[in-house]
C-alpha cells in the first residue's frame, strides 16, 4: 500500500468530551439527533473551561480528578500528593470530611468522592473497609493505613458521618485491660468493650491476617472465607451499627463471647430481613 494511501489514525478533537456510546454524533444520519449531541459535547466542555476559569487550580487537577481518565495511575506519585495537598486548600468540598486532621495536616491516600469506576466494589466488604477505617481516623491510628498487612493500603472514603467531638465515643474509650497492658493497635478498633477485652485475653492465639481476611474479604488481598463475614449498616464506632454472620461467630468465638452488645445489634439487623436470630 502507498504511504499516501495508508489509514491514519487520530484522536477525534470533537469527540474529547464524550463519555459514552450516546456521546458519539459521528455518523448520525439524523440531523436533529446529531445535533443534539454535539451541543450536550460543547455545554459540557463549557462548563469545564469555566469551572477552570473561577478557579485556575483546578485546570491542572482535571486529570486526577477524572475517574474516566486513562492517564490516572501515570500521575508520578510525589506530584500526585502535592496536587492532593493543593486540592485540600482549595477544593475541600470535593473531599470526605477528616482528609485533614484535628491540627491541620494533610492525611494522605484520601479518595475523591465521587468512587471512581475502578473502585466499585461489593458493597459489604467496601462498607466494612470503610468502617474500620472510620474508627482508625477516630483512633488517631493514622500508621495503621498504608501497611502491607490487612491490605492497610487501599484507598477508601469514610463514613461521612464521621464522629465529632474532643473525645472518644463512649464504645471506643479503651478498657482497664487496654489501658493497662501493651497490645496490638487493631483491638483499639474493634467497636465493642467486651470485644476488645476478649481479643486482649487471646490475640496471641488469633492468626491476625487470617482473621483481617474474614472480615475484609477480598480486600484483605489473601485467602478468606465468605461465610465468615462481618456487615456494618451504620456508624462504625457504634456496636449497635455491626452485624456478624453464623459462620464468623462459630469461628471467631473467643472474640465473641459474652458481647450481648454485638449479639443484640445482629438480631436487630437479622430480623429487619426476617431471618431467625443468632444466639453466641
Amino acid at each position: 500500500m502507498e504511504e499516501d494511501q495508508r489509514l491514519r489514525l487520530a484522536p477525534m478533537h470533537q469527540l474529547s468530551e464524550a463519555l459514552c456510546d450516546d456521546d458519539d454524533w459521528t455518523g448520525m444520519k439524523d440531523p436533529a439527533e446529531r445535533r443534539k449531541r454535539q451541543v450536550r459535547l460543547s455545554l459540557r466542555a463549557y462548563r469545564k473551561r469555566k469551572a477552570a476559569r473561577m478557579n485556575p487550580r483546578l485546570s491542572t487537577l482535571v486529570m486526577i480528578m477524572d475517574p474516566d481518565s486513562q492517564s490516572r495511575q501515570q500521575v508520578d506519585p510525589v506530584a500526585r500528593s502535592k496536587v492532593y495537598q493543593q486540592m485540600v486548600v482549595s477544593l475541600p468540598h470535593l473531599f470526605i470530611p477528616a482528609a485533614v486532621d484535628h491540627k491541620g495536616t494533610f492525611i494522605p491516600m484520601r479518595s475523591l468522592y465521587p468512587i471512581s469506576r475502578d473502585h466499585l466494589m461489593p458493597l459489604i466488604e467496601y462498607n466494612v473497609w470503610r468502617a474500620t477505617l472510620t474508627n482508625v481516623l477516630i483512633l488517631g491510628h493514622i500508621h495503621l493505613i498504608g501497611q502491607q498487612t490487612c491490605s492497610f493500603g487501599h484507598d477508601a472514603t469514610i463514613f461521612p458521618n464521621l464522629y465529632r467531638s474532643n473525645s472518644l465515643p463512649k464504645s471506643l474509650e479503651p478498657t482497664t485491660l487496654q489501658r493497662t497492658h501493651r497490645h496490638p493497635d487493631w483491638i483499639d478498633i474493634l467497636p465493642s468493650p467486651k470485644m476488645r477485652d476478649n481479643a486482649m485475653r487471646t490475640y496471641h492465639l488469633i492468626p491476625r491476617d487470617e482473621l483481617c481476611a474474614d472480615v475484609m474479604g477480598r480486600m484483605s488481598g489473601g485467602q478468606y472465607n465468605t461465610d465468615s463475614a462481618i456487615m456494618v449498616w451504620s456508624n462504625p464506632w457504634e456496636p449497635d451499627g455491626w452485624e456478624l454472620s453464623e459462620a464468623f461467630i462459630r469461628k471467631w468465638w473467643m472474640l465473641v463471647k459474652d458481647c450481648d452488645d454485638i449479639l443484640d445489634a445482629t438480631n436487630k439487623w437479622r430480623a429487619l430481613r426476617g431471618d431467625d436470630p443468632l444466639t453466641f
